[in-house]
């Protein structure tokens, strides 16, 4: 698969939490392997949430 890179535009204080999680990795990663962490533990706590919404309807 080919990557694609983007540009965006994000909001100065935005940037500074991004960097200060990148910081606090265990290791140095760059920016953009900091947002695909993000974005991955973001879908799978969608996911987590979404299977409770199901389980609790089921009752």
């Amino acid at each position: 698969m080919k990557s694609k890179w983007h540009n965006i535009s994000i909001k100065k204080e935005s940037f500074e939490e991004l960097q200060k999680i990148q910081e606090s990795a265990p290791v140095k990663i760059s920016l953009s392997q900091t947002i695909d962490w993000l974005i991955s533990v973001g879908q799978a706590q969608i996911k987590s949430e979404l299977r409770k919404t199901i389980n609790v309807n089921e009752l």
